[in-house]
């Protein structure tokens, strides 16, 4: 079934499609995860009860640094398909898009399934639903914490854990088998802002009551002690304003909510107006205002726009994204001095509350260097406590396995390396080789009886499904590898022109190039393309050869010859024959 008939999607692997493979169906307990077991984001994960199915989060994950003009991947759900009707329930964590970002491609390959979460959870994913049109055909329901929800053969619960967005949860699910704990991203924050604590005592309780198997956030596993708590980067942030003699501007993640609302209460007590850039940004806090999250008296928030230039620098604080280095974010704009209502000026304050996304570094640097060169006192989180993650430290992984004391412990969210360290850590808190899961994406754990778990045999089908644009399907690894080779060596087309019959060529071929060739180098070396590209041609057909593609390809071969002997390049080649 198709993704959406918005989105071009590809599959990387650009092999032929194999026959689905599908879990094996009838009595027992199964759970195999779909997506967030070899990366950090497209977090899928599916809980099988008698064959009925309940999947936990559907998100997408940002590409990687050679995953060129993508706009982000998603997960391959085709296991699942011929079995839409088996889907009893889609369960959301929290509202980050790497749980909930896929929900517009995936819902209508699911045919609309239920979906739970918490209210702002819930509230974001309508947003992404109502963009595409399709909130009129889910089924969205909202839950409290602590709420005891029966869909099917199971029991579920959602339980109140900190993160870096509101009302983010665990689930504990209660099937015949056994209880499972899905933690979701999560860290054991003491001095949270703006919401409660998580919920140690029902945890624990749980964990008085028996857990089957617990899937726990591995994020940070490699990182000793107990993440920072968002009190002391509400206090860092808050001494910055109070101190700024001019204008603040604070880039942070559009989703960290409960950062901004800190900003904003901060704001409020130093009569700051707040003016925000980026859409995700409005869109989130519009979101958060409506659902009382985040608290302000009317006009207080408002988009940027020119008449902010008539308060004084000391009333106005800007709230904008980009704390990535994202070449077409606010900041980066600023920086440049090409964003349409913010020009940065000498006594602004800047401030970049995130840490650089591995891979990010050379790109924030070279913003934070160009609002130096605007004259901006620029503050970042290697200087001072701006930013503490959302994910827990190996502490805090500790605390949640000896609060809810599962059998069996599979650590999920992450690459490989986190998720070996998580594994790592709970062996050494006692826990045997033979309960500790460290799966795959396709991979399937099935419990008996007794409670002993083994992994099967089988193994689902799964690849990489990309989302880039809007257009048809297509085949992702070709189209991925022609961008690669074009990035590094450019590309050059030749247009044959022969008769229709006999295939001869009329004249020598015209040569198009597109960075390849330099200046010095063009003419010499366009001659030299032709003469080797017609001496292929027609020695192929001297040969009797006058299949079009045979011909193409005999040319092609020559040319790469040619470029990797006389100058070490790899262009893209792309031979046209037109008939006269």
């Amino acid at each position: 079934m198709p993704i959406g008939i918005t989105d071009r999607v590809y599959d990387r692997t650009n092999i032929a499609p194999e026959p689905i493979v599908q879990a094996n169906a009838g009595k027992g307990l199964r759970l195999y995860p779909l997506g967030g077991f070899e990366q950090v984001g497209r977090n899928c994960f599916v809980i099988d009860v008698d064959g009925d199915l309940y999947v936990i989060d559907l998100g997408l994950q940002f590409p990687d640094e050679d995953m060129l003009g993508i706009d982000y991947l998603i997960p391959d759900l085709s296991s699942l398909r011929g079995r839409e009707s088996r889907i009893k329930a889609v369960l959301f964590t929290h509202g980050h898009l790497d749980h909930i970002g896929a929900v517009q491609h995936l819902l209508p390959q699911l045919h609309f399934p239920p979906c739970y979460g918490t209210k702002l959870t819930m509230a974001f994913v309508k947003k992404r639903l109502d963009e595409e049109g399709m909130t009129s055909k889910a089924r969205l329901n909202t839950v409290d914490f602590r709420q005891k929800v029966r869909i099917g053969k199971i029991e579920v619960e959602f339980l109140r854990v900190t993160h870096s967005i509101p009302d983010s949860a665990a689930i504990a699910i209660t099937t015949p088998y056994g209880r499972i704990v899905h933690t979701g991203d999560f860290k054991f924050d003491m001095t949270p802002m703006n919401e409660p604590p998580a919920d140690f005592s029902r945890l624990a309780q749980l964990g008085d009551e028996g857990v089957l198997a617990i899937i726990a956030d591995s994020t940070n596993a490699t990182k000793p002690g107990q993440s920072k708590s968002e009190k002391e980067i509400s206090e860092t942030l808050f001494g910055l304003i109070r101190d700024a003699k001019g204008r603040v501007v604070i880039s942070t993640f559009s989703s960290l909510l409960n950062r901004i609302a800190q900003v904003v209460e901060h704001a409020k007590a130093f009569d700051r107006k707040v003016f925000v850039s980026g859409r995700s940004m409005e869109n989130n806090i519009e979101i958060a205002q409506n659902l009382g999250y985040i608290k302000a008296p009317r006009g207080m928030i408002r988009k940027v726009n020119p008449a902010m230039d008539k308060l004084p620098d000391r009333e106005v604080l800007i709230l904008t994204t980009g704390s990535q280095g994202e070449e077409v974010a606010g900041l980066a704009r600023m920086g440049l001095g090409t964003h349409r209502h913010i020009i940065v000026r000498k006594g602004d304050t800047v401030v970049l509350s995130s840490n650089p996304i591995i891979g990010n570094e050379r790109a924030v640097a070279k913003v934070v260097n160009n609002l130096h060169l605007q004259g901006a006192i620029v503050k970042t989180n290697a200087e001072l406590a701006l930013h503490t993650t959302g994910h827990g430290y190996q502490q805090d992984l500790l605390l949640m396995h000896r609060l809810v004391r599962a059998k069996h412990v599979i650590p999920e969210h992450g690459e490989p390396h986190m998720r070996v360290a998580h594994a790592d850590l709970v062996k050494g808190i006692g826990y045997p080789d033979n309960q500790v899961h460290l799966m795959v994406n396709g991979e399937i754990l099935e419990f008996d009886a007794k409670g002993d778990a083994r992994r099967s045999k089988s193994k689902l089908t799964f690849r990489d499904v990309i989302i880039d644009g809007r257009g048809s399907a297509g085949e992702g690894a070709r189209t991925l590898d022609d961008r690669k080779i074009m990035s590094n060596s450019g590309a050059i087309v030749l247009v044959f022109k022969a008769y229709a019959e006999s295939k001869r060529l009329v004249a020598d071929p015209e040569v198009i190039s597109r960075g390849l060739l330099y200046g010095s180098e063009q003419a010499q070396i366009t001659k030299e393309i032709v003469e080797t590209a017609r001496k292929a041609y027609d020695e192929e057909l001297n040969r009797g050869v006058k299949d079009r593609k045979e011909l193409k390809r005999a040319v092609t071969g020559a040319l790469f010859r040619y470029f990797d002997r006389k100058l070490d390049r790899e262009p893209m080649v792309v031979p046209f024959i037109v008939e006269v």
